[in-house]
């Protein structure tokens, strides 16, 4: 488990949303309200769902499938990928 918690609030815009998740490469973030209480999971499929984000999502997408990042499960970067 990661030592750095990522999340996002309920009043956050969605596109600010998918930067982190980019960023951060995380397909699901916990959803709290602004006294960091939990009142949710967004998941990259709940954004995919929402009207007027799909540039959004479809960026966030494309960082979060590529290898490595602070999040990788593995001590090399590859994320358990295996070479082809």
């Amino acid at each position: 488990m990661t030592s750095d918690l990522c999340y996002c609030f309920d009043d956050q815009e969605i596109d600010d949303i998918a930067e982190d998740m980019y960023a951060n490469k995380v397909r699901r973030l916990p959803v709290v309200n602004r006294q960091k209480r939990l009142v949710g999971i967004l998941s990259l499929g709940d954004m995919a769902l929402a009207d007027g984000h799909a540039a959004a999502t479809t960026d966030a997408l494309q960082g979060i499938c590529q290898p490595g990042g602070a999040h990788s499960q593995s001590t090399d970067g590859t994320a358990g990928i295996e070479a082809r």
